[in-house]
């Protein structure tokens, strides 16, 4: 394992510190790593941990080269695991009145399916604005798959509708609770990119172009990664700057070859452009992998299957490069730039220009221990949903969407 002392993109402490770190958790907590590599070069990381009783009780995959992959795997598969228990935080009840008076929730319309319902009962966790810290409730059945297929015995809220809109989006591990939400609000800010991506090029199909970035400006280790992918799988790998109005960078990467599976891509989001690169492509050499396996394989046939009678949800699904490929493309340069290493600073950069959108985003701590492995989820009212539409859920456009809807409709009119 590589035992470089250099400290990575976002993370607080030296990747064998980290490594150490994660072994000593998962002891603490009687759970048994087996790892196991996918593919070559740039290589996928399998984690299954196994209970005191040799019970498989979570997965998770890391992405890169072996020594990041490792500790991203080992670190997934503990965020997984205790992400299932639903009482890792205080639950309370919340009338649904709340939800329609509250400011932050003005855009948030996937919670008009629970006050439609007229419930005095919201099953919701406490989060704290990264704002003003000002305590909020939200509810569980939205960020919390899990809870959906197992409500507590007496919460009478019908959840079939809501499940499609359930996601554990913003719930992320880390070292150190500075990483952990670091890496939260990044991947909020990620999935509603993709979201907004998938609607403009293949729900409504507007011909707005692509941002395709140029490899020249990439830093030596995103352009490493590039050009090994393309070696690997003989095909041209394009990376794509699909970023919003926020001041992270946001970077999708696909393989520009025809499948008949939903084709997969990698995503990625950092104040550092290139980091943003690097993690898109690791992420797409990951999928890759996986999709040559059965259960991601069977995963993305359910899916076809589920959205068989949706012709534009499927679009979305399909991910068709030959219909990306064909619109106009803009090459567009990387900015070197490097982000504060102080975590701290880099939170508050992101929380201060996601207030300056109107949006309020909050944290509920779900795991502490002493070694000071952390676990929160990280939520921000008001940013779209759509990604869930790659998983095969039939999902309609949120607020956001909608919106985007009628402002692309002036500017290419």
């Amino acid at each position: 394992m590589n035992t470089s002392p250099t400290i990575a993109h976002e993370r607080c402490q030296p990747l064998e510190h980290a490594y150490q770190q994660i072994l000593t958790q998962l002891s603490a907590l009687k759970l048994h790593p087996q790892l196991r590599t996918v593919g070559e070069g740039e290589l996928c990381v399998q984690v299954c941990l196994h209970n005191a009783q040799s019970i498989e009780v979570a997965r998770g995959a890391g992405k890169g080269l072996l020594a990041a992959a490792r500790v991203g795997a080992l670190y997934e598969a503990l965020e997984h695991y205790l992400s299932d228990d639903l009482h890792a935080s205080p639950l309370h009840r919340q009338v649904c009145g709340y939800f329609t008076g509250h400011p932050s929730f003005f855009d948030d319309s996937v919670l008009a399916l629970l006050v439609a319902q007229r419930e005095d009962a919201i099953v919701c966790r406490t989060y704290h604005s990264l704002v003003d810290d000002t305590p909020f409730s939200y509810p569980l059945a939205l960020t919390c798959p899990r809870y959906c297929e197992q409500p507590l015995h007496d919460d009478l809220t019908d959840l079939r509708a809501l499940r499609r809109y359930s996601s554990n989006s913003g719930t992320a591990i880390g070292a150190t609770r500075d990483e952990a939400v670091l890496h939260a609000l990044n991947e909020s800010i990620e999935r509603d990119a993709l979201s907004l991506f998938l609607l403009e090029h293949f729900y409504y199909r507007y011909p707005l172009g692509l941002h395709r970035v140029d490899p020249e400006s990439l830093d030596p280790d995103a352009a490493g990664v590039l050009q090994a992918l393309s070696r690997q799988f003989n095909a041209e790998v394009v990376l794509l700057d699909i970023s919003r109005e926020f001041c992270a960078t946001t970077c999708l990467a696909f393989i520009n070859t025809p499948t008949s599976l939903p084709a997969v891509y990698g995503t990625g989001t950092s104040l550092t452009p290139t980091h943003a690169a690097w993690r898109a492509l690791t992420e797409l050499a990951q999928l890759q992998m996986l999709a040559t396996e059965p259960p991601l394989r069977r995963h993305l046939l359910n899916a076809q299957r589920h959205l068989a009678r949706f012709p534009r949800l499927q679009r979305c699904l399909q991910f068709a490069p030959v219909h990306l490929m064909a619109q106009p493309i803009k090459w567009v340069q990387l900015h070197r730039r490097k982000a504060c290493a102080d975590l701290v600073e880099q939170i508050t950069c992101l929380v201060d220009d996601l207030a300056r959108h109107g949006l309020r985003p909050g944290v509920c701590s779900l795991f502490q221990s002493p070694l000071g492995t952390t676990l929160v989820n990280v939520v921000v009212p008001g940013l779209e949903r759509f990604f869930l539409v790659s998983t095969g859920n039939v999902v309609v456009p949120q607020q956001r969407g909608r919106r985007l809807c009628s402002q692309t409709q002036v500017t290419i009119a």
